[in-house]
């Protein structure tokens, strides 16, 4: 009888230390949805790989770790790695494995700060600055503009999502005759990469459009020349429904079942 006592005593102690495992699951995945959420709020890719760095190294669960020279590269994720990303949004996950993708892309290129990956209620936002897609005052694509379209495009492959083009200024008057306001700048830069997708990667034209904002959408205060240079910009929105933008936690299974 002392020995069935003392079964059932260890039992016991097992079946009331059972919660602390769902605890610390529910912990992990809140830092990881909180450190998910910091990034997205966050343009800066190098910052980007910094905190996916972290978060794989303090959980190991994202999938996406630091390869040579700070390069982020993806890895194989575990079951536990598995479980935290598919309880992101479809748009969340797409966001860690875009960022990651063009992180890489730009570190190799050596144009980390021309590149950022951002959010908003919409969708992904692919920002490129216009030193590295259009010369000054112009809407001819730059030449080394077509290698950062081709890997962007690689990305928009691998969804059926509708992709729209928008065209930044700052509040400077434009000194071509062929674009008498940073209006008609700004969308004829919208439009000619627009054109560039279509014609030379492959994207349907039916999920695309080109829209031209002229300095009326700035990210900075037109106040000086950096922050001018910041908005200068083409954004590359790719638009997910609400329904894919929603953050969704499952129900760990029960015992026995």
């Amino acid at each position: 009888m002392a020995g069935k006592s003392s079964r059932q005593q260890h039992e016991g102690h097992e079946s009331n230390e059972r919660w602390l495992i769902t605890y610390a699951d529910m912990i992990t995945l809140l830092m990881v949805f909180f450190i998910v959420m910091y990034s997205m709020a966050n343009t800066d890719l190098k910052k980007f790989a910094q905190v996916a760095e972290s978060m794989q190294i303090a959980f190991h669960t994202l999938g996406v770790g630091t390869g040579k020279g700070g390069v982020l590269e993806k890895t194989k994720p575990g079951a536990e790695g598995s479980s935290v990303l598919k309880n992101l949004s479809p748009m969340q996950r797409d966001f860690v494995s875009v960022s990651a993708d063009l992180s890489a892309f730009a570190a190799q290129a050596g144009i980390e700060g021309q590149i950022n990956v951002n959010t908003n209620v919409e969708g992904i936002i692919i920002s490129l600055s216009d030193a590295l897609t259009f010369e000054s005052g112009s809407a001819e694509l730059r030449d080394e503009a077509a290698q950062t379209l081709h890997e962007i495009a690689k990305v928009l492959r691998t969804t059926e999502n509708r992709i729209r083009v928008e065209g930044h200024t700052d509040n400077l008057a434009t000194n071509n005759p062929l674009y008498p306001s940073n209006w008609e700048l700004s969308a004829m830069r919208a439009v000619a990469i627009v054109r560039f997708l279509i014609e030379h990667e492959g994207i349907a034209p039916s999920r695309l459009s080109a829209a031209g904002y002229a300095e009326f959408k700035p990210v900075a205060a037109n106040d000086t020349r950096a922050n001018r240079a910041l908005n200068r910009r083409a954004d590359i929105v790719i638009i997910y429904p609400q329904s894919s933008r929603q953050y969704t936690l499952e129900k760990p299974a029960e015992e026995g079942k």
